[in-house]
């Protein structure tokens, strides 16, 4: 692994681990209102993939790191990098009642995270766009 693929881990890990906390102490709204910074980053030089590579292999380690987690990390990378993108919340009915919840991000019409047919089983809830850089 080239020295830039470790700063793009460490950085998703960094990225994850911020999120992660922000959504166990602060209110949703704010959450999804965390932009990034309007200065491209080093990050950008690196494809979708190896971003979304890079987010999962960060998570790991990182506890409850869900798909929430992770698809707000790899938006706000996606986003830094210039690439268009958005966050993507479903729900579906659970086996037995209720219901459960997941997110993704989608990048020209791709999901990320997630396989396509994985998102086709959930009813999207919300879409959130990455903000123009």
């Amino acid at each position: 692994m080239s020295s830039a693929e470790r700063g793009l881990l460490l950085n998703a890990g960094i990225l994850l681990a911020a999120y992660r906390v922000a959504l166990w102490v602060l209110p949703w709204h704010r959450v999804a209102a965390l932009r990034p910074s309007t200065v491209t980053s080093r990050a950008s030089r690196f494809s979708v993939e190896r971003m979304e590579w890079a987010v999962r292999a960060a998570s790991r380690p990182i506890p409850r790191a869900t798909c929430l987690t992770q698809a707000l990390a790899l938006h706000y990378l996606l986003a830094r990098a210039g690439y268009a993108s958005g966050i993507h919340i479903g729900v579906a009915k659970a086996p037995g009642g209720g219901f459960e919840a997941h997110a993704w991000v989608e990048h020209q019409g791709v999901a990320l995270l997630s396989s396509a047919s994985e998102v086709a089983h959930y009813s999207q809830l919300l879409a959130l766009q990455a903000p123009s850089l």
